[in-house]
């Protein structure tokens, strides 16, 4: 208890005194969340700050959102986020996006495990059963909404979704989790946190699960048919104080997965995933500021109609420090090395370096008043080696190219009250193009499918307006934001070089898009028993494409509305969610055609019980609605539900 307390007395102090500002992975979360009375962010700036104070518009999923919702995985739980998009091809597989532009495989979300990149850049996606953490150890999720590269680092074009852990050190955490449900689903998973005396700690965490498919046909592009779907994951996460100012923190992780994902094509396939990954980071508060250096290797073995090897090594070192009481300033330096077996013979290599330099400075111009500037520069050199194989002429010489480009993040917060915050942004970000993107040889009887190394980078650019109004006779929020954003140099899959035999397809840019949006939200409490909360998002998106099949503008839903309700009595619990979509338009690359999906109402609801301080038992489901519903061009979606035990020690 006394260490808690000084812990969230020198929080109060760092902040009341606009000192130092907190490393995002060492601080005590804890701490400032008794300070604030709710959940709080680090990762925008490195300084501890409210949601609303944050320069870029960002929403906080709490563990307590997370446990009350009742869901199996991330992308259920990130649904309920205004303003994100989300596609579910099966029971496995489902692509989360940032204010529309969803797709299969979709190459425009960074998503982050305390600071680490776990989005794949073979694809440049995120499969998201592939991310080797539990439900039961995290903290809370922060998703940013629209491009923020400069602040949060590559390929952060449409937005992050940062998970955020318990801390080995700080915290304590120990629960266990079954579950059994429809669709013959069983989940087992634990986290355990083990103590080394008061200056160490180790996190470990372990789950499985084995399930069905949605009983609706599709045809794999594979040409296996669907298999049953499971997931192992296994983490270990450890962090130990040197000394009063530095930290040493280490993680390793290992995942295989089955899952029945869809393709950029927009077609069903079946892929075995495995994937590991170590991690190294020293933080030390010294004379120069906070300095924190980190270094991760990712390897991956992606099996599906091509079997793809990539890994990527990053190496990040970054000084955050103060020039008085009113200028804060990060300075940063990342070199990262991708590279992949470019065939299924692996008689080639493609590979590239990225070497980025970046700074923010964070200026209190008075306490009404904040301006937050981000620059970073991006220079990427590719490579080639090894044989080549079809009928198109590539060298490796044609490989030997490199790319210089800026991202920017520039904000303006202003408090005109104690209750309400506007922000006015304007972002620049930049997509790299994958190394499939880049560099893909394949062959499926007569079809070949080229990478192209003269591809060009998509450069996003938003502009935003961000209204906060705290509302103390509901006890809740209002907030709302309009936006305008430019897609420069799109890419697609599917430029037809050559038909015939063999027919010869080509990664390229598809060509520009734009997009008008606008979003608003209001939660709030009746009483202590009863908290609500409710959003609208409207997304129009306007392409400029010399292809069809690359076309966003009918595939992104027009309006979006959600409503949430929870109640709680005594040790009993309730949550109901409701979500409608309107209509859209999306490919199916089995059927070569465009389908319709109809605007659509789903239903998740959850009934828990505390049968002691320590375990509980809960009643979920999701699209309880229907038994069975179509939300994408692929499998229609079936109801789910599920039984849940779970208890702490």
């Amino acid at each position: 208890m006394k260490t808690s307390i000084v812990r969230a007395m020198c929080s109060a102090a760092a902040l009341l005194s606009l000192c130092l500002p907190a490393a995002a992975q060492t601080i005590d979360y804890g701490a400032l969340e008794q300070l604030f009375g709710e959940p709080v962010t680090t990762s925008a700036t490195g300084k501890p700050q409210r949601a609303s104070d944050a320069p870029v518009s960002m929403e906080i999923i709490s563990a307590d959102d997370i446990r009350k919702s009742g869901v199996t995985n991330l992308p259920d739980i990130l649904q309920r986020v205004v303003g994100l998009d989300v596609a579910r091809w099966s029971t496995s597989s489902a692509d989360v996006a940032v204010r529309g532009y969803n797709s299969p495989s979709s190459p425009r979300l960074l998503v982050l495990v305390n600071g680490r990149q776990v989005y794949m850049d073979h694809f440049g996606v995120t499969s998201w059963g592939t991310i080797p953490v539990e439900l039961g150890e995290i903290r809370q999720i922060e998703v940013v909404k629209g491009p923020n590269t400069a602040l949060f680092g590559f390929n952060a074009v449409g937005g992050v979704v940062n998970i955020i852990t318990y801390s080995p050190l700080y915290d304590d955490v120990n629960n266990v989790t079954v579950r059994g449900g429809t669709q013959h689903y069983g989940e087992l998973s634990a986290v355990k946190t083990v103590k080394i005396g008061d200056k160490a700690g180790l996190r470990l965490s372990a789950g499985g699960s084995n399930f069905h498919e949605f009983d609706t046909p599709t045809i794999a592009s594979n040409g296996s048919g669907p298999f049953t779907p499971m997931r192992r994951s296994f983490s270990a996460d450890g962090l130990i104080q040197l000394t009063d100012n530095s930290q040493l923190g280490a993680e390793l992780t290992k995942v295989h997965t089955r899952q029945n994902a869809a393709s950029p094509g927009f077609q069903s396939g079946s892929s075995d995933f495995d994937t590991w990954s170590a991690k190294a980071s020293y933080t030390a508060n010294t004379s120069l500021g906070l300095i924190e250096a980190v270094i991760y290797h990712t390897d991956l073995d992606h099996d599906t109609k091509i079997d793809l090897n990539s890994n990527v090594t990053v190496a990040k070192l970054q000084d955050l420090f103060k020039v008085g009481t009113d200028h804060s300033f990060r300075l940063s330096a990342e070199w990262r090395r991708n590279q992949m077996d470019s065939t299924n013979q692996r008689g080639g290599r493609v590979s590239y370096d990225v070497y980025s330099a970046g700074g923010m400075w964070d200026w209190a111009i008075n306490e009404k008043l904040s301006l937050v500037n981000a620059l970073r520069v991006d220079h990427l050199k590719l490579s080639r080696s090894g044989t080549f194989a079809g009928p198109i002429s590539f060298t490796n010489a044609d490989y030997d190219r490199s790319l210089t480009q800026p991202s920017l993040n520039s904000s303006l917060v202003y408090k005109p009250t104690e209750l309400d915050t506007l922000r006015l942004s304007v972002a620049r970000g930049v997509q790299t193009p994958s190394l499939v993107e880049y560099g893909i040889m394949n062959r499926e009887g007569a079809l070949w499918t080229y990478g192209n190394p003269k591809i060009n980078p998509t450069l996003v650019t938003n502009y935003e307006l961000g209204y906060d109004r705290a509302i103390s006779a509901i006890d809740g929020t209002f907030r709302a934001s309009v936006y305008y954003q430019t897609n420069r140099d799109m890419k697609y899959n599917a430029r037809i070089l050559q038909l015939g035999n063999p027919t010869v397809v080509m990664f390229d840019n598809a060509g520009n898009s734009r997009m008008v949006g606008a979003e608003a939200s209001l939660k709030g409490k009746i009483d202590e028993n009863w908290s609500w909360k409710a959003g609208y998002a409207f997304e129009k998106i306007k392409d400029d494409f010399s292809s069809v099949t690359a076309e966003f503008q009918h595939s992104t839903p027009r309006h979006k509305v959600s409503a949430e309700v929870n109640y709680t009595n005594g040790p009993w619990e309730a949550n109901l969610f409701a979500l409608y979509v309107s209509e859209t338009e999306m490919l199916r690359g089995d059927l070569n055609r465009f389908v319709q999906v109809p605007n659509y109402l789903s239903l998740s609801a959850r009934v828990g019980y505390n049968i002691t301080k320590d375990v509980q038992v809960a009643l979920s489901g999701m699209n309880v609605n229907k038994s069975e519903q179509r939300t994408s061009s692929l499998r229609t979606e079936e109801r789910r539900v599920f039984l849940t035990l779970s208890s702490k020690f």
